[in-house]
């Protein structure tokens, strides 16, 4: 499972002069893109999740857990952002995580959401999208843990090799997690 996007369609609006385009989500959702800030359709995502017909943009903006998550993310963006403006030296700017694009045509009007709020919104929308997010999670998280024992094993087989042969029978471990101690704040130091 992975989290990529395929651009498939071109919608180029010329009385506004901007573009729009079909995009693949997260291999599950055809979702409307606004090429020039990267923004989403809400009701593309919606449609795509099968949502319901009592499931409006507008009602995911009401929610409580919404308020706070949005909250969240524009203190988020706001530090990433001006951390790095203010390193370059420009002005730092408000970015947009949401926007209601009223005057666009039929079709490509309605809420825009950053791609990063895409996700909470379908997930709002679809128990059945949430819990393909909440696997695709899961295996991201399955495999780094499996690689942090294969790690961890390797380190106990060059530590196995270093254990003198006076150490007493069944004190090994401690003995193992001394070294491995000791090792890991070696290499600590270096850094």
């Amino acid at each position: 499972m992975s989290t990529t996007e395929n651009t498939t369609t071109v919608i180029v609006h010329e009385a506004i002069n901007e573009e729009y385009e079909w995009v693949q989500f997260n291999k599950q959702l055809r979702l409307i893109r606004s090429v020039k800030d990267d923004m989403y359709q809400m009701q593309s995502i919606l449609t795509a999740c099968f949502a319901p017909d009592t499931k409006l943009p507008k009602d995911w903006f009401r929610n409580q857990s919404t308020q706070e998550l949005l909250s969240e993310a524009q203190r988020d963006i706001l530090f990433s952002e001006n951390s790095e403006e203010q390193r370059v030296g420009k002005k730092p700017q408000s970015p947009k995580l949401y926007e209601n694009r009223e005057k666009l045509p039929n079709g490509l009007r309605g809420y825009y959401v950053h791609r990063l709020l895409v996700n909470a919104v379908a997930m709002w929308a679809s128990p059945r999208y949430a819990w393909y997010i909440y696997r695709l999670l899961d295996e991201i998280h399955r495999q780094e843990r499996e690689e942090m024992e294969n790690k961890l094993e390797a380190k106990d087989k060059s530590i196995q090799k270093r254990i003198p042969r006076s150490v007493p029978k069944g004190k090994e471990k401690n003995y193992k997690y001394m070294i491995y101690t000791e090792e890991m704040e070696n290499e600590e130091d270096k850094d």
